[in-house]
């Protein structure tokens, strides 16, 4: 590379107020990012819902046990892939929370408040949860709305066993039953110490704050259990 057009040597015939455009201007071009990152897997998390209820009723409704199979094991997949699209969800509202606060400070007043009202309006940033339902806040309506999920398809499975024990030896019945108690389980536990007890939120938010250099209360702390 030229040393008179490598980056070093352009930045340093640059001005303070030059340097500060340039900031402001990388920093916007990432908050959108973020923001199309965050609702690009909304459209994902949505969408799954919507495709994987409209199969499992087509599996409910064929009638043969091989799919009620399906069901009871599927709907736990459904949820750990729905919880993964909220992993990406929350790696876009931390990141756009710090950058927001990035800009403000530049623009030296908070000028851009989107991060703050999400944190009041759905749950805070880096918040102990379980996949959707956050233990700071249950009667949120995302709350509310994770547990409305887990009602339906926990009668679904229900309904599933129901029909299960006519269809199936005793048996193999009870040996369906402790695999699938085993994969519930697994999984919920999984979930359980990433949402609430990784720390990996907190950590993501920490490195952020000291890359843009944000010493303010804004910044969510470390989680009890972070590394």
């Amino acid at each position: 590379m030229n040393p008179e057009t490598s980056p070093s040597a352009v930045g340093d015939g640059l001005g303070p107020a030059d340097r500060i455009r340039l900031e402001y201007d990388a920093l916007t071009r990432q908050l959108e990012r973020m923001r199309a990152m965050q609702y690009a897997y909304n459209r994902k998390f949505f969408a799954l819902l919507l495709v994987s209820s409209l199969v499992g009723l087509g599996l409910i409704l064929w009638g043969r046990w091989v799919g009620q199979l399906v069901v009871c094991f599927g709907l736990v997949t459904t949820g750990v892939t729905a919880s993964f699209f909220l992993h990406f969800c929350d790696f876009a509202r931390v990141h756009a929370r710090a950058i927001e606060s990035r800009i403000n400070a530049i623009l030296g007043r908070p000028v851009l408040i989107a991060s703050e009202l999400e944190a009041d309006y759905f749950y805070p940033h880096a918040s102990p949860k379980l996949s959707g339902f956050s233990l700071e806040r249950p009667g949120s309506f995302f709350s509310a709305y994770t547990l409305h999920f887990c009602g339906v398809w926990a009668a679904l499975v229900f309904w599933c066993a129901v029909q299960l024990w006519d269809q199936l030896a005793a048996g193999a019945w009870f040996l369906w039953a402790l695999i699938w108690l085993g994969w519930c389980g697994s999984n919920a536990g999984y979930l359980h110490w990433w949402f609430g007890k990784s720390g990996a939120e907190a950590r993501m938010a920490r490195r952020l704050a000291q890359a843009y250099g944000l010493g303010h209360p804004a910044v969510p702390p470390v989680m009890s259990g972070d590394a």
